[in-house]
């Protein structure tokens, strides 16, 4: 599996809802029950903004009403296609790091490690101590009798 990019999976969650979850994980399940809803609520939001804009004492500009209660849909769309996309990479990045703790590869434990703090999810402290636990696996493996 390949990781991928929350961005374009948020605008294209956003510009045909559910979307984004087909492009992250081929759910259709989910890309459908988002796809009626969101259509459904857009249908709604057109209507009441037409509505609203027809029946204000003062005429608002063409549009602005619908635009903003566009948005209140079409925000939420695109940072559920974010999180998703940001979900299937944490996924992958644990399932490897696994992968790298079960067969021993210290470096890959190392770089992960580095990355976690480089993005500020373990503190300077944490990552001393998991690069010290990783050394000393690595000694103790190195000085296994065989």
């Amino acid at each position: 599996m390949e990781k991928k990019n929350p961005m374009l999976a948020g605008l294209v969650n956003m510009l045909v809802p559910g979307s984004g979850y087909w492009y992250v994980d081929r759910d259709r399940g989910r890309f459908l029950k988002t796809f009626i809803i969101a259509i459904a609520a857009i249908t709604v939001i057109v209507v009441l903004s037409t509505l609203l804009q027809n029946t204000t004492g003062y005429p608002l500009p063409q549009g602005l009403c619908m635009g903003i209660l566009l948005l209140i849909v079409l925000v939420p769309l695109f940072r559920n296609g974010q999180k998703a996309a940001i979900h299937h990479n944490f996924v992958l990045d644990s399932a490897s790091l696994y992968t790298a703790r079960q067969h021993g590869n210290s470096d890959a434990q190392l770089a992960k490690n580095q990355s976690l703090r480089d993005k500020g999810f373990i503190s300077e402290q944490e990552y001393d101590s998991r690069k010290d636990s990783i050394g000393g696996k690595n000694k103790d493996e190195k000085t296994k009798p065989e």
